[in-house]
């Protein structure tokens, strides 16, 4: 059951950009972009090279893996229908709002060690939103 509801909540990720731009597309009166399309341009993106600045440390190269991996396992404490969590205990909320602020902090943290005045305005601005 618990991969199951893996599965499910992975699949659902993926499904809803699609329908929400599909959506918002047919009641502007327009056509849309096909249903898949988000994925297409995923698929693409994981093709390229990564670049990397010179003045970069190891924290920048870290820190998306940290954001997408506090991102998968706060999805692992979200109940999909009547099924349960795959982690489930006391104090279960705080432990979710704190893994999603982790990587937002890693975001955060690799924007400021680029050294660059624009990416230190984009992670002020990342950190006043997210708050």
């Amino acid at each position: 059951m618990e991969a199951l509801n893996t599965l499910l909540l992975l699949l659902t990720a993926l499904a809803i950009p699609g329908l929400i731009n599909r959506t918002r597309a047919r009641l502007a009166g327009r056509k849309g972009i096909r249903f898949a399309q988000h994925l297409y341009d995923v698929a693409l993106l994981l093709r390229k090279g990564a670049v990397y600045s010179t003045t970069t440390s190891a924290l920048f190269r870290i820190a998306p893996s940290v954001s997408l991996g506090s991102a998968l396992v706060a999805a692992l404490f979200i109940p999909v229908g009547d099924l349960q969590p795959v982690l489930s205990f006391d104090g279960d909320l705080v432990a979710f709002a704190y893994l999603l602020a982790l990587g937002r902090l890693a975001i955060i943290l690799a924007a400021m060690d680029t050294g660059s005045s624009f990416e230190g305005m984009g992670a002020s601005r990342e950190a006043l939103y997210g708050a």
